[in-house]
């Protein structure tokens, strides 16, 4: 099969974590793979391991949008877009700087919006899908990551409408929903000190099983916790309730 013939597949935020891994799956199935990130150390280090296209981009930034979006037109198709690439959002209840939060919504939502248009024919020639990695955090909302939530909650919506649309137009679109996963930006060593939260507490590798099952059947959510799930219903149905005695 020629460089040409083989399917394609993007990760944004795909040298480390979540990305890593989701890139190293497509590449197990045949697809040759880019990875984008800002470290051009790490994305270096990737590419030559694994022999994956590496292109250093801040997907925050519309230059970096900008550079993502030339790599992959120069290969001339795209058949997975993972829209992976993401920021915490460092503050909690009112202490929400908004520079701060334009810069989060710019990582965790905008970037994933443009992307996604500029490289939607490409996909819709391919009949190709996306991914998209949100969070628990998208379906529900804790008073601990306002900013980090809000635009992981904008991302799930937009997701949504996405999957109809693509639907139409022969593109899959799954909305990847983690709780919290185990990585060396967030190891979350808080939650795994504790005796009852760490069960909520799952691997990568188990994070991205999840998201290529659901995507393999056609699924339009995930989450790999149920009760991350649930605790989204609890707050659309009762969210007083919730407020007084679910809320994380």
């Amino acid at each position: 099969m020629s460089a040409q013939s083989r399917p394609l597949a993007l990760v944004t935020g795909g040298s480390a974590g979540i990305g890593l891994e989701l890139a190293h799956r497509f590449a197990a199935r045949g697809h040759d793979v880019i990875v984008t990130a800002r470290g051009a150390e790490r994305v270096a280090r990737v590419a030559q391991e694994h022999g994956y296209i590496g292109v250093v981009a801040d997907v925050g930034t519309r230059e970096g949008r900008a550079a993502v979006v030339v790599a992959v037109r120069e290969r001339g198709r795209l058949d997975v877009l993972v829209n992976n690439a993401g920021t915490g959002g460092g503050t909690s209840g009112v202490d929400v700087d908004a520079a701060r939060a334009a810069a989060v919504l710019e990582t965790n939502f905008y970037a994933h919006v443009e992307l996604t248009r500029e490289l939607w024919p490409l996909l819709r020639e391919a009949k190709g899908g996306v991914i998209v990695v949100s969070s628990g955090l998208g379906t529900y909302a804790s008073a601990g990551s306002p900013t980090y939530g809000a635009s992981k909650a904008a991302l799930t919506s937009w997701a949504r409408a996405l999957r109809v649309a693509g639907r139409r137009e022969g593109v899959r679109v799954l909305a990847a929903n983690p709780g919290p996963v185990s990585t060396d930006t967030f190891p979350h060593d808080e939650l795994l000190a504790d005796r009852f939260k760490k069960h909520f507490v799952i691997s990568v590798e188990r994070c991205v099983s999840d998201i290529m099952r659901a995507y393999d059947r056609k699924r339009a959510e995930v989450w790999s916790r149920g009760a991350f799930r649930l605790l989204a219903i609890a707050q659309g149905v009762a969210p007083n309730t919730f407020d007084r005695h679910l809320v994380p």
